[in-house]
């Protein structure tokens, strides 16, 4: 095969791309929208890995002049002002977030190299970071024109929202460092904050009242990420080449693709975006895989979802209005805010009524999730990954008995204090244990969504496994309402052989005490 130019796995570094000859996706044409005059202080919300230190890098090198870099970029053609900017730039994800002590410690260093740097002598040690900004950005105004990038704003508090004794402490410490940027107006030439999480206002932000949200609005909704005329565009070799390895037509290299890393709308008016992430790796690597999930994952999310016993699917559906532009609250949370905003929630068209409503995005965030959840309810991933295997197998084999004992070893994994004696709770844990052998099994597994009320199945390659559980009551209470309610019918009507398994949970021995199996043809 051709060997084609290496892609940015790796880096996040603008100018090391270009000197290394990485692929480079050029959006220098969005760049120069978002640094119009009128948009001074500008923040952008995006999941993790998904661009926002490249965005960083890339703007960092246009504010510089560096325009050796931007050779066969859009903005190389343009009327563009390379006249040389001073950039303070801070990466908050880097520095030592242990306590706020240490943020404090590690910020000053990181201003005091920004002095030495720049030939100026540093203020005593005994001078505060947010003191240390304002005296840097009021000496370098005398002779350059300022900007101040920030990539990942809230790192600290991200890092600190299970720990309530650290979290008062950094979120008000963060509050009196930013709101120098608003002190330091008249200075300042252009400001830009990323992160995760949109923080209210009263949290973070109280001082930066003219900070520009542009983390919905349509006409940034690309500006990281990659659109589906990029991805074709920009990495036509990429996928000839994979076509070409999974000897299938390059139609369904797109549609798994496609399947997998898109589906994340950010404005109602936008268009969907490509995790860049992934997509990097599965055309580097040449397989579909859980990339995403490899990154790391928020486990303050599903530990306090695992407390609080919330069915994901509760959050499916909910008004893209209200939770796309809902601020989180560190005193209460909006669950399904803080999953949108950490891109595990997208914003999708509901298909029936044609309303903008929460789901997950795709293939990728739904697995990953559903691991990463089910993973904190037993206290150790990797169990639940050995578990799944297990249960996977049998469910293969059909042998059901196995099934249960093994489901039940799982259930006992998980610690007394968040079991439920619910019925949703086994619900929920047995929807998650089918969904993720589904993934295991390279097969679907339908789920509950704002499309309408489905019962938990698994869609073998031969057939389809149908399960309803009840709580106190008996199997064959459960099975009976799979054939009342046509589950199994309309799994037939589309070729599908049936097998419905009714079981019954005691809510007193938290297990699965009785199971009922019929096969629907």
């Amino acid at each position: 095969m051709t060997k084609l130019p290496p892609l940015p796995i790796t880096t996040s570094d603008f100018p090391s791309m270009r000197r290394e000859g990485l692929f480079y996706v050029d959006k220098t044409r969005q760049l120069v929208s978002l640094l119009r005059p009128e948009h001074k202080y500008i923040f952008l919300a995006r999941p993790r890995r998904f661009g926002k230190t490249l965005l960083i890098s890339t703007l960092e090198a246009l504010l510089q002049g560096r325009r050796q870099l931007f050779a066969e970029t859009w903005i190389a053609d343009q009327p563009w002002d390379w006249t040389p900017h001073t950039v303070v730039r801070l990466d908050m994800a880097a520095l030592d977030l242990e306590s706020v002590d240490m943020l404090k410690s590690s910020l000053q260093h990181q201003l005091r190299r920004f002095y030495r740097q720049l030939g100026l002598d540093a203020p005593e040690f005994n001078v505060s970071p947010g003191q240390l900004l304002s005296d840097l950005i009021q000496d370098v105004s005398v002779t350059s024109q300022v900007d101040v990038l920030i990539d990942e704003y809230d790192a600290p508090i991200l890092r600190h929202l299970d720990r309530s004794q650290e979290l008062l402490p950094i979120r008000d410490f963060l509050r009196d460092f930013y709101g120098v940027l608003k002190a330091r107006d008249a200075e300042l030439q252009f400001v830009l904050l990323t992160g995760i999480t949109r923080f209210a206002r009263t949290n973070i932000f109280s001082g930066l009242n003219n900070l520009y949200d542009i983390s919905t609005l349509p006409g940034f909704s690309d500006l990281v990420g990659f659109t589906v005329s990029e991805l074709q565009t920009n990495f036509a070799p990429y996928l000839t080449q994979l076509a070409q390895s999974w000897m299938c037509p390059q139609a369904e290299v797109l549609q798994r693709i496609e399947d997998w890393y898109n589906g994340y709308l950010f404005a109602e008016e936008g268009e969907s975006i490509y995790n860049p992430y992934s997509t990097l790796k599965c055309l580097q690597d040449g397989r579909i895989g859980n990339y995403w999930a490899d990154t790391g994952t928020p486990t303050f999310l599903t530990r306090l979802m695992a407390q609080r016993q919330t069915d994901p699917r509760e959050l499916l559906g909910r008004s893209a209005v209200q939770v796309a532009t809902a601020t989180y609250d560190l005193e209460s949370p909006d669950l399904a805010a803080v999953m949108y905003q950490t891109g595990y929630l997208s914003l999708s068209w509901a298909p029936v009524s044609g309303a903008l409503v929460t789901d997950f995005p795709n293939r990728e965030v739904e697995q990953t999730f559903s691991q990463s959840l089910l993973g904190s309810y037993v206290d150790a991933p990797e169990k639940a990954r050995s578990a799944i295997e297990d249960l996977a197998v049998a469910l293969q084999e059909g042998d059901f008995d196995t099934f249960w004992v093994r489901y039940n070893i799982l259930l006992r994994q998980i610690p007394y204090e968040i079991q439920g004696e619910r019925h949703q709770y086994f619900q929920l844990v047995l929807h998650l244990v089918c969904l993720l052998i589904g993934y295991e099994l390279g097969t679907t597994s339908e789920r509950s969504t704002h499309r309408g009320r489905i019962d938990t199945v698994v869609e073998l390659a031969d057939r389809a496994v149908v399960f309803e559980c009840k709580m106190d009551a008996s199997a064959q209470v459960a099975l009976a309402q799979i054939e009342d309610k046509g589950y199994a019918q309309s799994l037939r009507d589309r070729g599908l052989a049936v097998v419905g398994i009714g079981v019954n949970f005691d809510s007193r021995q938290r297990q699965a005490t009785g199971w009922e199996v019929r096969h629907f043809g």
